[in-house]
């Protein structure tokens, strides 16, 4: 009987071992094409600060009004790391290859005394970002935001 558990212990541990690697080294390849890579495809949105085997770290420096970032991707989930004085938020529209457009317009929010802002982010497949309407970072905090991603395969 003592045989059978830890059988059947051994068994559901490989499942679910297999699950998680599939669902960290199984993406769909195709949202993700060579060249389009955000620091290969819009090198004025990403700046390189740190890069190892297990991490990846993306200056997003501050982008005016009227800019629009080219087609790119972020094949790996990470941190979103942006300093808040609250006020208005960026007006931003998401272009996707398949022509679908995703407004997100400008929400104002009480101003407080600066705070760093971590959001966990996904895989972003391709798209490209138009900027409407940015106000300009305010002059207490930084002037980028911090993308740390997490590597695993594509």
């Amino acid at each position: 009987m003592r045989a059978k558990k830890w059988i059947a212990a051994s068994v559901v541990t490989l499942l679910v071992m297999s699950a998680g690697a599939f669902w960290l080294y199984g993406q769909d390849k195709s949202e993700y094409p060579a060249g389009y890579d955000a620091l290969e495809a819009a090198p004025a949105a990403h700046k390189l600060v740190f890069e190892n085997a297990f991490v990846r770290v993306l200056e997003i420096p501050y982008q005016p009004s009227g800019t629009t970032v080219p087609m790119h991707h972020h094949r790996w989930p990470g941190f979103f790391l942006s300093w808040d004085t609250g006020g208005k938020t960026p007006h931003i529209r998401f272009h996707y290859p398949d022509g679908r457009v995703e407004d997100v317009p400008s929400v104002v929010t009480p101003v407080h005394p600066g705070a760093w802002k971590v959001r966990w982010l996904g895989t972003d497949p391709m798209r490209s970002l138009e900027i409407v309407d940015d106000p300009a970072p305010p002059p207490s905090g930084p002037a980028s935001d911090l993308r740390i991603e997490v590597k695993c395969r594509p």
